[in-house]
């Protein structure tokens, strides 16, 4: 049992964690704090974050409590390591080798990731090269950001683009560098 201590008002009782150091109102609940204190020494055994950087602790291959929240969530879904990751600690996908800076983040894309496969139906441009993908007449995400918003604005296929490679505008004529700057 850990004495209390008195906090800074001289009258209140206190309970100092002895692993961490962080104080409780109440002996239970300074109870239930320790049955999970490692007292800031704890890392994932895969990522290495540390207690604080993660909402809970998982079970990993080597048993319950060894792998952070989102590393827990790999392990569950099938992997057996972390991920492979840059000379700068950045995560990479498996597929597409795109770098993020968490592995929350790196979990978040993988929902999505195509493998760098996705082309818009109209303009052919890659998921990387537009600010994202939109519905089309073929359904959802089939097309790039600006090529949805021509679709949205009655457009029923890409612009011309002529030998220069650049956009022309069907009502005027004029020419654009990307199909953003034509827009719908």
């Amino acid at each position: 049992p850990v004495a209390p201590v008195m906090a800074e008002d001289g009258v209140t009782p206190v309970y100092p964690c002895p692993q961490c150091g962080k104080r409780f109102d109440s002996r239970a609940a300074l109870s239930g704090h320790t049955r999970f204190c490692s007292g800031g020494t704890w890392r994932c055994e895969w990522c290495e974050c540390k207690e604080s950087d993660t909402p809970s602790r998982a079970m990993g291959p080597s048993g319950a409590k060894t792998l952070c929240n989102a590393c827990g969530s790999r392990f569950r879904a099938g992997h057996t390591s972390m991920p492979e990751k840059t000379e700068d600690g950045q995560f990479l996908c498996g597929d597409c080798k795109r770098a993020f800076s968490t592995i929350g983040a790196l979990g978040g894309h993988k929902r999505f990731c195509d493998a760098g496969t996705w082309r818009c139906g109209w303009c052919a441009c890659k998921h990387s090269e537009c600010s994202g993908k939109g519905p089309g007449p073929d359904g959802p995400k089939t097309l790039c950001s600006a090529c949805s918003s021509r679709h949205k604005n009655g457009h029923t296929g890409p612009p011309e683009v002529n030998q220069a490679g650049k956009f022309v505008c069907d009502l005027c004529s004029r020419q654009f560098e990307t199909i953003g700057a034509l827009g719908g």
